[in-house]
């Protein structure tokens, strides 16, 4: 059976595995990301690649963070910032001399989900991780859409905020910094509780979950304030696009306090649209294969 390497480069981890035709990995591993050492980085990723290379074990996909050109350039650089405009592609194979396929993170997830998840016979869909930021992938008429400059499906860039944009504060109005599970709902927490010192934030959505539950009506707010932001977005999404299928993903998806949250917003704001209530919304659903996506994804770019 042919196998494949599948890695997964995450801000925190790299994760990696063999992949075999029915998507199911093998001697998986995984190691830290010292994101702020690129030749480290290179090197981790050129062990990993020559631990599983055999003869007959000589194709690589890759799944990393940014806009990937069709050339292998990273055009913007994701939570690895030293990889910004860095021609990855190149080094790789040539240090190794494998085949090395390279996918945006969120197309990885969306690859994984298409051929073994939740869009598995699904021709139209999207999928919306929410992590730091918001990212996002386009599969249409069965086919991944990149553009023409691999930044197709970048929705966390998208303004969500109009208003706030100007030359100090244009980036607080993208959909990462309102949608974003770190970058959104936890800035949104601890900006109510007035925060200042970032040392003393609150970076988990578990936490805040917990002390909504528990009746904090600061958590509470922010809660409220996210699932509009994530309901919009998604509103946005699909009146562009009109996906059969909208997937949520990141680890906050796994939450089902979460996708109750947002699909209650997406209810509430669609009965006070008529257009939008005559068109319906697809299914929102989380993703199905979790932090094993990112390896099945990158792989799955050899499996005809």
């Amino acid at each position: 059976m042919t196998q494949y390497i599948g890695i997964d480069v995450g801000g925190s981890t790299i994760k990696a595995a063999l992949v075999d035709e029915q998507g199911q990995l093998k001697n998986y591993q995984q190691c830290p990301t010292t994101r702020d050492d690129l030749e480290k980085v290179l090197q981790t990723l050129t062990e990993l690649i020559h631990y599983y290379q055999t003869t007959t074990i000589t194709q690589v996909g890759i799944s990393i963070p940014g806009v990937i050109n069709p050339t292998g350039k990273m055009i913007t650089s994701g939570a690895i910032a030293q990889l910004h405009h860095y021609a990855v592609l190149d080094d790789l194979q040539k240090a190794t001399h494998t085949t090395v396929r390279l996918v945006n993170d969120a197309n990885a997830i969306a690859l994984a989900e298409h051929w073994q998840g939740r869009a598995k016979d699904v021709q139209n869909f999207v999928c919306v991780p929410l992590g730091t930021g918001v990212g996002g992938s386009i599969f249409l008429n069965g086919q991944l859409v990149t553009g023409v400059g691999g930044a197709a499906g970048e929705f966390g860039m998208m303004l969500a905020n109009p208003e706030k944009v100007s030359a100090q504060t244009a980036h607080l109005a993208e959909y990462s910094f309102n949608a974003g599970a770190v970058a959104g709902l936890c800035r949104i927490y601890n900006q109510k509780l007035k925060r200042a010192n970032l040392a003393d934030w609150e970076l988990s959505v578990p936490q805040i979950l917990k002390k909504a539950a528990t009746g904090q009506t600061e958590a509470q707010e922010s809660l409220a304030i996210f699932y509009q932001n994530v309901a919009t977005l998604l509103l946005n999404i699909r009146v562009v696009l009109d996906p059969s299928l909208i997937l949520v993903g990141g680890g906050i998806s796994e939450s089902q306090t979460i996708i109750n949250g947002v699909q209650a917003a997406l209810t509430v704001i669609t009965k006070q649209h008529p257009d939008l209530l005559a068109i319906g919304m697809p299914p929102v659903l989380p993703c199905q294969l979790g932090n094993r996506a990112g390896i099945i994804g990158a792989a799955s770019q050899f499996v005809k």
